[in-house]
């Protein structure tokens, strides 16, 4: 799917253009994705709200480990809402 520089000057321009409807294509299909992704976090920490709320007040000495686990996975899901793509860079970095 990727192609070097040299390719892509080698093609012609209909082949470009092509290229080009075929990556919007690409891209509308996967912010639909992240779309639906980022609406069904929301409807889960809508519904969860009291759980949510209770992790993230509670500190990481009153929790056991999979506590600890609940209240790192709680908080993830809030980034994502809030900033899909620093949640996305974060996780890249891990």
């Amino acid at each position: 799917m990727q192609r070097t520089r040299a390719e892509l000057e080698a093609m012609s321009h209909d082949d470009l253009v092509h290229r080009v409807l075929e990556l919007q294509d690409l891209l509308r299909e996967g912010l639909a994705v992240r779309h639906t992704l980022h609406a069904v976090l929301n409807a889960l920490l809508a519904a969860k709200d009291d759980e949510v709320a209770r992790y993230a007040d509670a500190t990481d000495a009153d929790l056991d480990p999979a506590g600890q686990e609940l209240k790192r996975a709680w908080a993830a899901a809030r980034h994502a809402v809030s900033n899909p793509l620093g949640a996305a860079k974060a996780r890249h970095e891990l």
